[in-house]
């Protein structure tokens, strides 16, 4: 019971007690005592024990009829002091109950908020834990004597959940995949593979010539409303079947236009009946920068519409830097998973826009995976999906970044047969036969410093310059050769002319 309201009682009683009458005998006559109810109700709120005895000597009038004398002072000053030490327990009494319901009161306001200890007459609102909306405490409680109503602890399972609609997230991942996800498809393969020796005895009846089924599975996008898809060029390669699936259930036959190796690219197309072909719109991958978020969408490892998330590691990727330097492309390197199984799919930007072809060439790189900028690709795919092969300029050279500091070590070393030019720049490791370079009059260990007009820093910088080359353009070389300058000039050649080893 709260304090106020056990000091109301006690006042209460207090006063119905002392309003009767208190006889006490004095011989033949009889003294009457009256305590007055509206003396006590004054002055029984001071709670102290000089209080209560100040309150019960003005509330005690000793009716004395004439001539009874000290007697019956002696007889009130008697009853006054009975009431005194009486009234003393009873403000010890409320005193001790006042701690009591104190501490009570601190751990309760601990523990459950409660109505009591918010402020009156206002509507507060309650957090629900479960959904996480604000509910009003209803605050029409009739407050009577200044005592407040007792506290309630709601009741939970009465109080409504959020919306499904006010609890759904957005975020930028979602509205990309929203964008994109319908046009990625599933490319199931059936290609026809030599078997291996002794195969046709261990496994008889498959099929004739010597030849076996093999399947694979990678990932497309829809690029145009006719039904073009671009996909990577491994994914399709020597493919007798294509199967497409897209994200709706629908499938259509799928025929390999054209492919380029070096470029890891081929478009495939279908036939579309029916309802229109979602295509993904396309964003510039020229703006990408290191840091940004890409999403990485596809059938990994056989498992459709799967998605991962990272952001750009690096941008242009050389192709010997990644280790495959018959590639002719550099690539975006993210740390978005990208398997076997979503290579050919779309890598997205987080405006939902695709900015690369993804492209799983390393397999054992965890946390490293590569994508053909959609710049690159879509130039590409323009001239395969006519049939046209791509022409790639080359030189015929190997090529290594020589430093300073590696000169150096070199020229220290004292089983070294060969001094190298303390700069930087790209050295030539080795001449194909029969080849541009071959023809212009490159050697082994010329210290390329220049190409086409411009400085040469690493092997990097080389093959960017030859990659954007056009099949039959002069470029002028300057090479460090025996520690003399030398300038040459090289005209570049098609790759896919390029003589068999």
């Amino acid at each position: 019971m709260p304090p106020r309201a056990l000091l109301a009682l006690l006042l209460a009683a207090y006063t119905e007690i002392t309003s009767a009458a208190l006889t006490i005998p004095a011989g033949s006559s009889q003294q009457r005592f009256a305590l007055k109810p509206a003396h006590v109700g004054r002055r029984f709120s001071r709670l102290t024990c000089h209080g209560v005895a100040e309150s019960a000597r003005a509330a005690i009038e000793v009716e004395q009829p004439a001539g009874s004398g000290a007697h019956h002072s002696a007889c009130a000053r008697s009853a006054l002091n009975h009431v005194q030490l009486y009234l003393q327990r009873i403000a010890r009494m409320i005193r001790f109950a006042t701690y009591k319901m104190s501490v009570i009161f601190l751990a309760l306001a601990i523990s459950v908020p409660s109505p009591l200890l918010l402020p009156p007459a206002h509507a507060v609102a309650h957090v629900d834990m479960v959904s996480g909306l604000s509910a009003p405490v209803p605050t029409d409680e009739v407050v009577e004597a200044g005592l407040p109503s007792v506290a309630r602890v709601p009741d939970l399972s009465s109080l409504s959940r959020t919306p499904k609609s006010a609890r759904r997230k957005t975020s930028f991942v979602t509205a990309a995949v929203a964008a994109v996800g319908p046009a990625v498809v599933r490319l199931d393969t059936e290609r026809l593979v030599d078997r291996a020796p002794l195969e046709g005895y261990l496994f008889p009846g498959l099929e004739p010539d010597g030849q076996r089924k093999e399947s694979g599975q990678g990932s497309g996008v829809i690029l145009s409303e006719d039904g073009l898809i671009l996909t990577n060029a491994h994914v399709v390669k020597n493919a007798a079947k294509v199967t497409v699936t897209l994200t709706d259930g629908r499938t259509y036959e799928g025929t390999v236009r054209g492919s380029d190796d070096y470029m890891d690219l081929a478009a495939v197309k279908i036939r579309p009946t029916g309802r229109p072909l979602p295509i993904a719109p396309l964003g510039r991958s020229d703006e990408l920068q290191v840091g940004d978020w890409v999403i990485a969408i596809g059938n990994a490892v056989g498992l459709d519409s799967t998605v991962t998330l990272g952001i750009v590691s690096s941008l242009s990727r050389s192709a010997a830097e990644v280790g495959i330097p018959n590639k002719k492309v550099n690539f975006i390197q993210t740390d978005a998973a990208i398997n076997p199984g979503n290579s050919g799919g779309p890598l997205v930007n987080e405006f939902g826009e695709v900015i690369g072809i993804n492209t799983a060439i390393r397999a054992n790189a965890a946390g490293i995976g590569f994508a053909i900028p959609i710049g690159v690709a879509q130039k590409a795919m323009t001239e395969l999906a006519q049939g046209k092969k791509i022409a790639h300029a080359y030189l015929g050279i190997s090529m290594s970044s020589l430093t300073p500091e590696a000169a150096r070590q070199n020229n220290a070393d004292p089983n070294s047969n060969i001094y190298l030019p303390e700069v930087n720049g790209a050295l030539v490791l080795a001449v194909a036969p029969d080849t541009p370079a071959a023809k212009a009059g490159v050697r082994k260990f010329d210290l390329i410093q220049e190409l086409g007009g411009k400085p040469i820093k690493t092997a990097a910088d080389a093959q960017v310059i030859v990659d954007s080359s056009k099949v039959g353009q002069v470029l002028t070389l300057k090479v460090i050769r025996q520690q003399k300058p030398l300038t040459l000039s090289v005209t570049t050649g098609d790759l896919s002319e390029r003589p068999s080893k």
